[in-house]
């Protein structure tokens, strides 16, 4: 018998997490904020107006404190019929809501409409794909695979609910239902960004899910694809491991059989992608103008003078950290140190076709 019981307990507890998680939420319970009408039938001297404070109480004469918050307007006017009845005779309580406190949810992210606000509706749920539609939708730089509500927990702690949105892109299938409570915050991260640069079609930055990352090729496509003079077997691809540390990739698209590449890797959020040129240098990272270079016929052209040629160094270049791609060899170089009081010009390094200068970010 015992054993029943705490099964059923437990059966019973599971359902109440289920339907808390699946947004169970009633709209038209009370909440701090909401201004009620209260009146005592034969005894308007009780008449009056409250409002529900922070702690979801109020006060009313004869009664004390009554809870407010996560109830109905019925079950609080039965309450005061309890507690008056000792005082009234067959007291008759009428309870109802002449001002709704707000009701807000935050948007926040990548959405047409931008970041925003919005009021739940007074009586009837608000799912988090209804909200996503009233904002219009998603912008083109949103991560769809890591949309999600947040929701303030009753001990202060934050949870995270992802959002299926395969429905709103025409995917079959039946996203579980959330329902939006007050407070809530919908999220929708921008996409990781990946930079394609060197001899493609359309240099550009591009965002890619993070969940499902581009392969190289893809990506090369996306980019316009390879340009005239392309060195298929001399693809960089610049990438920050767990440490922190950056390192150089070498990839190659070349392709004996249509459709499959020899060395095509996958592309991670926050790569760098080259795609080299023989008779060209690359500047690439925190330069304020990122670019291929034609080295003139004498290739007389220096890191640091392809640095300011390239528009010189972002305010969170780190200088000294300069990083020389040339074949698999990989120069380190104190740019910054170049020109200082001891520095020595002459350890500059003269650039070959091929060479990749990459400038590192500071993080101090």
């Amino acid at each position: 018998m015992k054993i029943f019981l705490a099964a059923f307990v437990f059966f019973v507890a599971l359902i109440l997490s289920a339907q808390e998680n699946a947004g169970n939420w009633t709209p038209s319970v009370l909440r701090a904020g909401d201004i009620l009408q209260i009146s005592i039938f034969r005894a308007p001297e009780f008449d009056r107006s409250v409002r529900v404070e922070e702690d979801g109480t109020f006060a009313f004469p004869l009664c004390g404190t009554i809870q407010a918050s996560g109830r109905t307007t019925r079950q609080v006017a039965n309450d005061l019929q309890e507690k008056l009845a000792s005082q009234l005779a067959t007291p008759h309580v009428d309870v109802f809501v002449s001002t709704w406190g707000p009701r807000t949810i935050y948007l926040l992210g990548e959405f047409k409409s931008g970041s925003m606000s919005m009021e739940l509706p007074t009586y009837s749920r608000l799912t988090a794909l209804q909200a996503i539609s009233a904002a219009g939708g998603f912008s083109e730089s949103a991560d769809l695979a890591n949309v999600a509500v947040l929701r303030r927990k009753s001990d202060g702690a934050y949870e995270r609910i992802p959002v299926d949105v395969s429905v709103l892109l025409g995917n079959a299938g039946t996203p579980g239902e959330i329902v939006l409570h007050p407070e809530d915050t919908l999220l929708a991260p921008r996409a990781a960004v990946v930079s394609v640069s060197g001899r493609v079609g359309n240099p550009t930055t591009i965002n890619i899910e993070t969940k499902r990352p581009p392969m190289l090729s893809e990506l090369v496509v996306r980019a316009g694809g390879l340009a005239d003079g392309a060195d298929v077997d001399k693809i960089v691809v610049v990438r920050s491991n767990a440490d922190g540390e950056r390192e150089f990739l070498q990839a190659s698209l070349r392709s004996d059989t249509p459709g499959h590449f020899e060395n095509d890797i996958q592309i991670q959020p926050g790569d760098h992608v080259i795609v080299s040129q023989a008779r060209q240098v690359f500047v690439v990272g925190q330069v304020k103008e990122p670019t291929a270079l034609d080295l003139p016929a004498d290739g007389q052209v220096t890191v640091s003078q392809a640095v300011t040629l390239a528009g010189g160094f972002t305010t969170t270049a780190s200088r000294s950290n300069v990083v020389l791609i040339r074949g698999s060899e990989r120069i380190k170089l104190d740019v910054g140190k170049l020109y200082s009081k001891d520095g020595q010009l002459e350890n500059d390094i003269l650039l070959q076709y091929g060479d990749i200068v990459f400038v590192p970010e500071s993080f101090w």
